[in-house]
């Protein structure tokens, strides 16, 4: 048995990136998703870990309209890495999380002030 599934929240590193390829729509986006431990001498340390994300579709759209650098956000996905060739002839890879589905992870303030809670579940894909 296989399993692949990826559960993250973390803060958005840039504001997301919308294409398009063929018919379908894509958002490149990248997080930093923090990790908290205490060492030797009782210390908080943290670790950062930054990941970049896809995410297809309608469901890209709403990423690209709602999201800003900062925000706070859950995904779920899968990982997947893209293997190319580059102008050199080197072997490159890229590892990122194919993204399922999204929300935002805190609340946000609306345009009246109020905290209201985030929203964008994505459609699967």
């Amino acid at each position: 048995m296989n399993i692949n599934r990826v559960l993250l929240i973390g803060n958005l590193t840039v504001d997301p990136e919308l294409f398009e390829a063929g018919k379908s729509k894509i958002v490149n986006a990248s997080i930093a998703a923090h990790q908290f431990y205490e060492n030797g001498q009782e210390e908080r340390q943290q670790v950062t870990t930054f990941v970049d994300l896809k995410i297809w579709g309608a469901s890209a759209e709403n990423f690209a309209k709602l999201a800003r650098r900062g925000q706070e956000i859950l995904v779920e996905g899968s990982l997947r890495q893209d293997r190319w060739e580059d102008d050199q002839g080197n072997k490159r890879s890229k590892l990122y999380v194919n993204v399922l589905t999204w929300q935002f992870a805190q609340r946000k303030n609306d345009e009246s002030g109020a905290k209201t809670p985030g929203n964008g579940i994505a459609k699967k894909r």
